[in-house]
């Protein structure tokens, strides 16, 4: 209550920062998370069930991340220009509309084109919902509730797998997308009672939809706000090779079976969850900007650890196991601060800002993932090229970041 109190004499919004409102725009980026990953238990399902083959399946995971960057692009100038309310409850209706068709679908293709729909809903909601907390937060509260936003977000993918299967255990693959659909439904009605409009009229850009796009040109001119959006992207980036190889280094060269696996993987996320919730703790006391380095630091020795393990010389089980714990875990500084530090750059622009970022991260990983894996269960030496690079873009734009000009 007293950080609301505090952030209130500095914040132009005069929405309450609730509870309430802070687990309805929760739910409204988790569920795009969710709907990542849980169905991927089921691909085998799908596969047999509409008569294709595993490539098609998995490009219906491209389908969702390319629907998820355009829902971003449209779900960021838009609602600066027209208000977060109405543009939120047209992407929870999308989602809705979008998870429907996939449980429906009678065809691979009908699959994909679902699924883009589907992303595209998703998109929009995030990069609103995002927008939604920038208007009603500065400062180190700002820095904070991204922190908690990251921590919701990130038990997502270390629940939805698990969930997923329980669903096809008891049901088959369409009947995950009818959960979806299902939570589909909980974000518009969640949006309609509890979201407020939180960008108030005097605070909205006029112009027409040219002129809402051409904050996206504006965003990207602002040296501080790309070089923290790259230097979350690339974190992501570096993240994602850890989750779209893992298995096959931990499982397919290490030996570990499927279910001490299964355990890890969660373990990794709910570390990341965990200093997420201590990354919000201590925010006001560390500044955001040194967290952020404080996170990059320790995903750079875990990445050099599995790399000189990996080209140098066979590491044991357990210490694969600390390098990528520590680089997954490290992410918890690292994504919540530098969304917060870039959004206060631009806060006369937080939908355009939101979808930026929104569609950095999603291209970041989508990139990663297919050439992260590429060397299978034969070589490693794929994921940790990724990993370097990633981890030195990251570093290189935090040098480019520059002090925080305000509230960091």
């Amino acid at each position: 209550m007293t950080a609301v109190v505090e952030d209130a004499r500095a914040n132009p919004s005069v929405v309450p920062v609730t509870a309430t409102l802070i687990g309805t725009i929760a739910l409204q980026t988790a569920v795009p998370v969710f709907a990542t990953d849980m169905y991927t238990p089921a691909f085998p399902q799908v596969t047999g069930d509409l008569a294709t083959t595993a490539a098609l399946v998995g490009l219906t995971l491209t389908a969702f991340y390319l629907g998820l960057a355009a829902g971003q692009l449209a779900g960021g100038p838009w609602p600066d220009q027209r208000g977060r309310r109405l543009p939120l409850n047209i992407g929870a209706v999308v989602c809705l509309v979008g998870a429907a068709a996939c449980a429906l679908a009678p065809s691979i293709w009908v699959l994909v084109a679902a699924r883009v729909v589907h992303g595209v809903g998703g998109g929009i909601t995030s990069a609103v919902a995002k927008a939604a907390v920038v208007d009603v937060a500065r400062g180190d509260l700002l820095a904070r509730l991204m922190s908690v936003l990251q921590a919701i977000g990130g038990l997502a993918p270390m629940i939805a797998p698990i969930f997923g299967a329980l669903v096809i255990t008891t049901g088959g693959w369409r009947d995950v997308f009818w959960v979806l659909a299902g939570m589909g439904g909980l974000m518009v009605l969640t949006a309609i009672w509890w979201v407020p409009e939180t960008l108030a009229p005097d605070r909205r850009h006029a112009g027409g939809l040219r002129r809402s796009l051409a904050g996206i040109g504006e965003v990207l001119r602002v040296r501080p706000f790309v070089a923290y959006m790259l230097a979350s992207a690339f974190s992501g980036f570096t993240m994602m090779a850890y989750i779209a190889n893992a298995a096959y280094v931990l499982q397919g060269m290490k030996g570990m079976a499927p279910l001490p696996y299964s355990f890890f993987f969660a373990a990794t996320a709910l570390a990341q969850v965990l200093l997420s919730v201590l990354n919000a703790r201590i925010v006001g006391r560390v500044r955001p900007h040194t967290l952020i380095g404080i996170g990059l630091a320790a995903s750079g020795v875990g990445v050099v650890a599995l790399t000189l393990g990996v080209l140098l010389w066979d590491t044991p089980l357990v210490l694969t196991c600390v390098g990528f714990l520590v680089v997954m875990a490290s992410q918890a500084f690292i994504f919540g601060n530098a969304g917060a530090l870039g959004a206060l750059e631009v806060t006369h622009l937080a939908g355009a800002a939101a979808a930026v970022q929104g569609v950095a991260a999603a291209l970041a990983m989508a990139v990663s993932a297919p050439l992260a894996s590429s060397g299978g269960t034969t070589s490693a030496v794929p994921m940790v090229l990724v990993m370097l690079v990633g981890i030195a873009v990251s570093v290189g734009a935090y040098a480019l970041s520059g002090r925080p000009s305000r509230n960091a």
